[in-house]
Formats: C-alpha cells, structure tokens, sequence
C-alpha cells in the first residue's frame, strides 16, 4: 500500500492554489492539480521544476473545466482509476465574473463554478476518501459571505446581475455546506473545513473595474502569505482541528449571522441535488 500523501487541489495554477500546491508538493505529498488551461498547467510544473529542485514530493495534471459537469465527471473518473486514494480535497478554484455569463451546462458561471463544481467533485471522488487513513475536504470561502442565500433565483436570472451578491451568496454557501455536511462526514472519519484566505493579489478580479483591481493589488498580500490557512488545514491532523468550522489565520473564526442558519444549508443542499442530479450516480454522504 502507497505511504504518499495524495492530494488533489483544483485553480492550482495561479494564487493560492499555486503557492499551496508548489509547498505541499515540496514537502513530499503528490499534489494532483486541476487544469483548464494546458499553459498555465505547464507553467506550473516548470515553476516546480526549477523553484522547488530538493522538493519531496511530485505535480501531476488532470485535465478539468469546473464550467463542465462533463468535464468534471471525466477528470474525477480518471483521478479514481489513476491513485490508489486521497488524502486530501482542497475546492479552491473560484471566479468572481463582473457580467453575466452561463457555463457550458447553461448554469450562471459564478454559481456553478464556486457551489455546484465542488460540491460535485466532493461527492464524485468520495470513494476515494475511504482508503484513506485521515481524509479530509477543504473549500476557499471568503469573509464576503455577508447576508443571505436567495435559494429561489440563485442565478440572477429574475433580476439585476450583481457581480458582488453572486460571489459572497456562492461563498456563503460554502460554508453552510461545510457546517451541514460535517456530522455526515464524522461517520466516515472525514473532516470537512472552509477558509477564508485574507485579501490576497491575485487575479480573481481580472476581468473587474479599475477601482477593484486597486484594492487587490495595493492592499492584498502574496499568494504565498495567503495560501497559510489553507497550509495548516491541510497538514494538520483532524483530531486538531474542528471540523465543520470556518478558519481564518489559521483559527477558528465566527462567521457571518447567515452562515449559521441550517435550514437555508438543508434547502441549499437539495437544491444542489437538483442541479447535479443527473451526475449523481449513487447515493452518499452529501447526497443521501
């Protein structure tokens, strides 16, 4: 049996993904990065390669676009067949779009890339959680998770599209999942977290007006500064941590009024099972 740690991370190819998925892989662990972009995905196992020459542990790339169910359930296919088991699930990758715009499954794209991609990924690759010793899965939210859940038009589809609502409504959702699913998951020894990285500069707010890349770039920190929380959950022991929480700074932090309301998580969750119902081959932990 494999001693590796094997960890799978999706948007490893820039920010904090990256900065976390170049540590970890230099501290010995098989980091099995998502990919969009074949470019990016090149780039980071050059910046591997030649920044992390003594490093322990390896990068390997699986092809995935979170705008595709399709693409996801091949990629959680292939991680299945591929690795022996995982270790770890750090749902990183996120988009914060300024205008509105639909996937490839005609999903709003903040809300199927930051709620629903994950969450199908979590459940696709449960299987995997069941040879492992302390599995554990971790979400990037964010402090923006102000307010409340609009369950009945979560795509902006029957009113103005904000870009700010769709992004903190997607992270709050994350974490009323991660507090939902956590005694679910207990039963199978898996710890399930969220994180809020800080203010980080990274390109999130590419495609935003000038006043919004202003604060990212003069006010954020590195993605190496903020990728530490995600670091700490990652390799620190699940009997250490509290699962079900949100961290900050590597702590537990109270979260937004809103993301303690169950009953907005229970709804939230089925509508989720709606969405992905046709992805969902079989009943589990998230989905019962």
């Amino acid at each position: 049996m494999p001693n590796s740690t094997y960890i799978v991370i999706t948007g490893a190819t820039s920010g904090i993904g990256k900065a976390a998925a170049l540590q970890l892989a230099a501290d010995g662990a098989v980091v099995i990065a998502t990919s969009r972009n074949k470019g990016k995905g090149a780039d980071l196992l050059d910046d591997y390669r030649n920044g992390f020459p003594d490093g322990k542990g390896r990068i390997e790339l699986v092809e995935c676009d979170l705008a595709s169910f399709e693409s996801i359930t091949m990629a959680c296919e292939e991680i299945l067949e591929s690795y022996h088991h995982i270790d770890v699930l750090i749902n990183n990758a996120g988009v914060m779009a300024y205008h509105f715009g639909q996937s490839r499954n005609k999903i709003e794209m903040t809300w199927q890339v930051n709620l629903l991609a994950p969450m199908l990924i979590t459940h696709l690759l449960l299987p995997a959680f069941k040879k492992a010793l302390e599995p554990k899965v971790i979400f990037t939210s964010s402090n923006f998770h102000i307010g409340k859940m609009d369950l009945k038009d979560p795509e902006f589809k029957h009113k103005r599209y904000v870009s700010w609502q769709a992004y903190r409504q997607s992270k709050l959702g994350l974490i009323l999942l991660t507090r939902l699913l956590a005694p679910r998951f207990a039963e199978d020894g898996i710890g399930i977290y969220a994180q809020h990285p800080g203010l980080v500069n990274t390109d999130i707010d590419r495609s935003g007006p000038g006043m919004m890349k202003l604060l990212f770039s003069g006010f954020g920190m590195s993605p190496e500064k903020g990728a530490q929380t995600l670091l700490y959950l990652a390799n620190t022991s699940n009997d250490e941590l509290v699962s079900g929480e949100y961290y900050t700074k590597s702590h537990v932090t109270q979260s937004a009024r809103g993301a303690y309301d169950m009953d907005a998580a229970e709804d939230l969750l089925d509508l989720a099972k709606d969405y992905l119902n046709k992805y969902i081959t079989e009943t589990s932990l998230i989905f019962q």
